[in-house]
């Protein structure tokens, strides 16, 4: 039996097909529809098909025409990066590679330090929704997770208890800025049972721009320790505990060593 791996992108929920991708990146590449043809080994009329195809799924245009040659709009320019950024990290080699964010980054580099002086791994820092994106096909072997309430819209995964944290309520009224990090949903869900009233004014990525607005929020108790902050919280620390999970498609000798060794460190 054969497998091998597939490239696809979901645009506006249409499928776009690996054939129909390389059309649009050879029309990128070379900005003329009759060299892109010549390209691909096909006639430009047969070139133009697949493009009208692509633009009807998508449900816009994807060509600038012009005296000068073409090229795509931004719209058809977005897809072809993510085409070219999605093969890009298709291509694995031998190594491990690691899901982690800012809340676990600490952890996960402390723990590799120990383990991997050749490189047989490699960590790659994002947020909990795009590494598990990067699992689910097949792009990492392994993913921490600040949010452990993610397993269960999860199927064909294992999942392993490797660490725990609080959250950290900071309430300054019922206007909240929700940080990218972190167990959120934890946090929310917790005032929803309360039948506390709250909204939602934004997402923010950075760290002190959580901590300098005038909003409430949640964040995590080892974010703000390794940074040397003291932060009071408004709810009971161990209402909002959580763990942190590890998460994997299979086991082999790399990642059962890493869960291991996850184990033994701390977060908090």
């Amino acid at each position: 039996m054969e497998i091998e791996p597939s490239i696809s992108l979901i645009v506006n929920g249409e499928p776009i097909s690996l054939h129909h991708l390389e059309v649009l990146r050879a029309v990128h590449e070379e900005g003329s529809q009759k060299r892109a043809a010549e390209r691909l080994r096909i006639s430009t009329p047969v070139l133009h098909r697949y493009l009208r195809k692509v633009e009807e799924r998508v449900g816009t245009r994807m060509l600038i025409t012009s005296p000068l040659g073409t090229k795509l709009t931004p719209e058809g320019g977005v897809i072809v990066f993510e085409y070219l950024a999605l093969r890009a990290r298709m291509k694995r080699g031998d190594t491990t590679v690691v899901g982690g964010s800012i809340v676990t980054e600490d952890l996960l580099l402390s723990v590799l330090s120990k383990i991997d002086r050749v490189g047989r791994y490699d960590l790659i820092i994002s947020d909990d929704e795009r590494n598990l994106r990067d699992l689910q096909a097949g792009l990492m072997d392994l993913v921490v997770l600040d949010d452990p309430l993610y397993v269960y819209d999860l199927e064909g995964v294992y999942w392993e208890e490797v660490a725990e944290d609080d959250l950290v309520h900071v309430d300054r009224g019922s206007n909240y800025l929700r940080f990218k990090y972190g167990a959120q949903r934890i946090g929310f869900r917790d005032l929803e049972s309360r039948g506390v009233r709250h909204k939602v004014k934004g997402v923010v990525r950075h760290l002190p721009a959580l901590l300098d607005s005038n909003l409430s929020f949640f964040v995590n108790q080892s974010l703000l320790s390794r940074k040397g902050i003291r932060m009071r919280s408004a709810t009971e620390p161990r209402l909002l505990r959580h763990k942190i999970l590890a998460v994997y498609r299979k086991e082999d000798g790399e990642v059962s060593r890493l869960i291991r060794e996850l184990r033994r460190h701390r977060l908090l």
